[in-house]
């Protein structure tokens, strides 16, 4: 097979972060892959390392999932180091100046090859290891395998055509030919199917964080579904993602929980419906993930509030994803109990400040379905003198003319107690617990995509229903029937279920219906009055990329 990597690589592991729970850290530093991969301690840090590559996807700022979607929109950005990040997160979110020096998107590309090359590395290295047994080692490149898979999904849905690398690369290489998309996928699904009996069926077999037979299930689900709207789609595609979440639904493994709120209960990382997840740990100078920040606004620069009173109760917050107004209404609140388990809609003060007290309410963003009065406004101030009533016309941005006050209920289901205290950046606040990639909720969203798209409209709703039960408040029936199943009604329900968890640009992607945003995105709609142009569906290929190469590597189309 000849080389394929678009970047010039040399992999020289110097040190590798920990994931809590079954990741230990080590000082690795000075080591070559040479003098450290010679026996099983060494072979199990370069899989961690593997596991751990992963972070570098979702830390801190996982921009290229939730940008530029009919469910998130860009907020206030902050500048850092005296330099503004609006251009990226413009380009990224608004697409029409979108060109291939965006920095998300070089450092996505370049992160997702680095992990490649660690797999690479575990799977080249794994027979000249003499103390590690055969079934750990079987176990472990299975575990690498799927990881790799993963990495590439990423790629090969951001950016079509890409280099599928295997060897190990350890000197300058400096030209790369992309595979097609349809290779890609050829490769992936062949990786997991021989990667699947050798991983572990109980998840309580081994250690919590490890790739299982159940998360291999989810991806190879995911990937069959994704390859089932391509042209390149096979007539079994849909009826395999179906069959394959429809295992796992049935697994004595996994379960969902009796209430959304309980998957998101800090300190409840490792629940019976957690498939798969990035994991996280408190370590002293490592900042963890910014799911806890990112989808805020800046309470503490308010009356009654302070970068430090608030973080227990708050986390520091930051507006870097906004929801859009589209979002909150997707929720009936009278009967979904998601919508206060996914956003925060009041704010006590959390210190005395002139006339306002510590515990005083000092924000409220009442349903944005339900009525609300001024006589109901009236008898909130009369109880509350310091309250701030704001409701949904102004949970937008306050800039370019939308006429917003960016102040709006925050998605707050990724809330830490444990998030860091400040000591010298952003994401010192950030949070320790895990990142949730997989988790069975979403295998039956997966299962009823699959069903819709075989014409199996009862099965749909079947497994919708599932969701929808559990996210009924008690006494209400949120069941729907056949009829009311279509591509759209299951993309809402996904943004219902799974609200800044990093999939949406995905999602879209993946059904086609990034159309989506240029309507229900304010910024992405005022930028694009000719709407969607097709080219967005891929990301451009990084201009590093392009100029590392010395025999020429193709830019994606339009761009």
């Amino acid at each position: 097979m000849k080389k394929k990597l678009i970047i010039i690589v040399v992999i020289i592991f110097a040190g590798f972060t920990s994931c809590k729970k079954f990741l230990t850290e080590e000082n690795l530093s000075g080591i070559t892959a040479e003098n450290y991969y010679t026996n099983a301690a060494g072979y199990e840090s370069l899989i961690n390392s593997c596991y751990a590559s992963l972070r570098g996807i979702y830390s801190p700022n996982p921009n290229l999932f939730e940008w530029g979607t009919d469910i998130t929109t860009r907020g206030e950005i902050e500048l850092v180091s005296g330099q503004a990040n609006e251009v990226p997160a413009i380009q990224l979110n608004e697409y029409r100046s979108l060109t291939a020096d965006n920095v998300p998107i070089d450092t996505f590309f370049t992160v997702a090859y680095r992990g490649i090359q660690r797999c690479n590395t575990a799977v080249n290295r794994a027979e000249g290891i003499p103390d590690l047994a055969e079934n750990i080692k079987n176990r472990r490149l299975a575990e690498v395998r799927f990881l790799r898979a993963y990495f590439y999904y990423l790629l090969v849905e951001n950016f079509g055509n890409v280099p599928i690398v295997q060897e190990e690369i350890s000197s300058p290489v400096t030209h790369f030919a992309p595979n097609s998309e349809q290779e890609v996928y050829d490769f992936m699904i062949a990786e997991l199917n021989v990667a699947l009996p050798n991983l572990e069926a109980n998840p309580a077999s081994t250690e919590p964080g490890r790739a299982t037979q159940g998360a291999a299930r989810h991806l190879l689900a995911l990937l069959y579904l994704t390859r089932g709207y391509k042209s390149f789609g096979e007539a079994a595609d849909f009826e395999r993602a179906a069959q394959l979440a429809e295992e796992l639904i049935g697994s004595s493994y996994y379960a969902l929980l009796p209430t959304f709120a309980e998957v998101f209960q800090p300190g409840n990382e490792l629940n019976r419906e957690i498939i798969f997840a990035v994991q996280y740990g408190a370590q002293p100078g490592y900042n963890g993930n910014g799911q806890n920040i990112l989808f805020g606004w800046r309470y503490w620069r308010e009356k009654g509030f302070d970068e430090v009173t608030g973080l227990r109760d708050y986390n520091r917050r930051i507006s870097n994803f906004m929801p859009t107004q589209f979002l909150y209404t997707l929720y009936n609140t009278t009967k979904d109990s998601r919508y206060d388990a996914t956003f925060l809609s009041r704010f006590y003060a959390t210190k005395t400040d002139g006339a306002i007290q510590a515990g005083d309410l000092r924000y409220y963003f009442p349903y944005p379905d339900q009525p609300f009065t001024i006589a109901d406004s009236i008898a909130l101030k009369a109880s509350n003198p310091n309250v701030e009533i704001i409701r949904l016309d102004k949970w937008k941005q306050a800039f370019n003319n939308v006429g917003g006050l960016e102040k709006f209920p925050m998605i707050n289901k990724f809330y830490d107690p444990n998030a860091g205290l400040p000591y010298n950046n952003e994401f010192a606040y950030a949070s320790t617990k895990d990142v949730f990639l997989f988790r069975l909720a979403e295998t039956y969203l997966l299962a009823a995509e699959a069903y819709f798209k075989l014409g199996q409209l009862d099965k749909a709703a079947e497994k919708l229903n599932a969701i929808r039960q559990r996210a009924a408040k008690p006494g209400q029936n949120m069941n729907i029937n056949a009829a009311d199943v279509s591509i759209d009604f299951i993309l809402d329900e996904k943004a219902r279920e799974q609200a800044g968890e990093y999939k949406r640009w995905l999602d879209l992607k993946r059904t086609q219906r990034l159309a989506r945003a240029f309507e229900y995105n304010i910024l992405t709609k005022m930028a694009n009055p000719g709407g969607l142009v097709d080219k967005y569906y891929l990301r451009p290929i990084p201009q590093s990329v392009i100029d590392r190469d010395t025999e020429g590597y193709p830019q994606n189309p339009g761009y």
